[in-house]
């Protein structure tokens, strides 16, 4: 990976064959309970529905004032915020009161500290503290409303904005590098970028290309003066737009992909900024698990594949094969890797850009989210994986397989929705869809 990576143009093939030598300089490389049958029927209809719980638990402290399923969680400084099912957004402590002896001698979970409470009127899909210096929180419900509230000192925090633009947000994101900068984007098929400076908001762009929901998008920063946002519809496009201008650089369409059907898009992942691999390039997936590979740079399509996996059990619909999360690693002096994560329970890792199956497996129930952990200079790094069982799963990225998790989380009864990695307290917190945070040392 010491190289650029140069890819010439060349024809999208329906049947994803591999990228040839000479398009690119460098190849890198329930168990139901038999219950007995019960005199009254409506006995012998709750015993058939039991199921087993799995009660081991490794957490070390837990956050469980939701009153319904967790959706999303954001850690930053020592704090938590969580999106929940019970219209509100909780902020709360992760590393004052549990993860040392002192308060902890049982070795049972200790609960953390509520800090506060942001109310809603619907489901808060999105809730992030914005990032580099945590001045603001920021939540979002499913009708379209987003809170703003500045930090006035730990603890404590004020309302300053309320925006509504769309009926329904399908997703919200923060800039990581830019302080107060965040996007989302509607069922209108609409983009919005806002940024605040001194607690005031400014409307930055809005985008209006997609012609059905807008999915998911993300930035990517090339310099202060240069942000660029990508985004995502269910409508088979793909469009980046320049964030300052409000420009339209590039639309990608079926055309683009040349697909007997249109690609319904819903996740993707910026590569991250590394010498190693100085292209920006943006892996996208979509409901039946067709993924792309797409250079920001040149606007080329670099891989498409109409169908990551090719056969299906009777039992199963196309949706399972829905591409549910994207992670990258590009480490110097090693092969770049692409990890999916999808709704049928399948992790399939590629190296890039041969796109050839590096390993995969199979876990039983759907993932949920996938992440690769910073480590340190580079070294040690892992590859984290949630799923509807109820557990996180930890792997060498360079060598998973069912038998060889690092290490298993556990501790959840219903599936973990979210997780965040808090690499420098050295944790990972969860969002379980049993209404339920838990804290685990790593």
């Amino acid at each position: 990976m010491s190289e650029d990576l140069s890819y010439e143009q060349n024809p999208v093939q329906e049947d994803a064959e591999y990228l040839e030598m000479n398009e690119v300089e460098e190849v890198i490389d329930q168990n139901q309970d038999d219950a007995q049958p019960e005199d009254i029927d409506d006995e012998m209809d709750m015993e058939d529905d039991r199921v087993e719980i799995d009660m081991t638990n490794n957490s070390k402290g837990y956050y469980d004032l939701h009153k319904d399923s967790v959706f999303n969680i954001d850690s930053y400084g020592g704090i938590c915020i969580t999106g929940s099912g019970d219209d509100t957004a909780h902020v709360w402590e992760i590393n004052n009161n549990a993860i040392n002896a002192q308060t902890n001698k049982d070795g049972e979970p200790v609960e953390r500290k509520s800090l506060f409470e942001i109310k809603h009127n619907e489901s808060v899909i999105g809730c992030f503290l914005t990032r580099p210096k945590g001045l603001y929180l920021i939540s979002g419900d499913m009708n379209g409303l987003i809170k703003i509230y500045k930090t006035i000192k730990k603890g404590q925090w004020e309302l300053i904005h309320e925006i509504q633009q769309v009926e329904e947000l399908q997703w919200l994101k923060i800039n990581h590098a830019v302080e107060g900068m965040f996007a989302f984007g509607g069922t209108d098929g609409s983009v919005w970028v806002y940024q605040l400076t001194k607690n005031d908001l400014n409307l930055v762009m809005t985008g209006f290309s997609h012609q059905q929901d807008c999915t998911n998008g993300d930035f990517i920063n090339y310099s202060e003066d240069d942000i660029q946002l990508l985004s995502t519809s269910i409508d088979g496009s793909i469009v980046l737009w320049s964030v300052y201008t409000g420009e339209a650089l590039m639309k990608w369409t079926g055309d683009n992909f040349k697909s007997h059907s249109t690609p319904q898009w819903i996740s993707l992942q910026i590569s991250p900024v590394s010498d190693a691999q100085p292209q920006k390039l943006a892996a996208v997936g979509s409901t039946e698990g067709a993924l792309t590979l797409l250079n920001l740079q040149s606007h080329q399509v670099l891989y498409f594949n109409p169908a990551v996996i090719e056969n299906i059990a009777e039992h199963e619909e196309l949706s399972d094969l829905s591409i549910e999360s994207i992670s990258w690693l590009i480490t110097p002096g090693k092969p770049a890797l692409l990890v999916i994560g999808i709704v049928r329970g399948d992790l399939i890792v590629y190296d890039i850009p041969t796109f050839k199956i590096r390993s995969q497996l199979k876990l039983e129930e759907a993932i949920t989210k996938t992440y690769i952990s910073a480590g340190n200079n580079n070294a040690n790094r892992r590859l984290f994986v949630s799923s509807m069982d109820g557990k996180v799963y930890t792997y060498d990225p360079y060598q998973i397989t069912n038998e060889q998790s690092q290490w298993i989380a556990h501790g959840h009864n219903m599936g973990v929705l979210d997780f965040a990695v808090d690499e420098k307290n050295n944790l990972l917190v969860t969002a379980g869809d049993d209404g339920v945070s838990l804290v685990f040392e790593l």
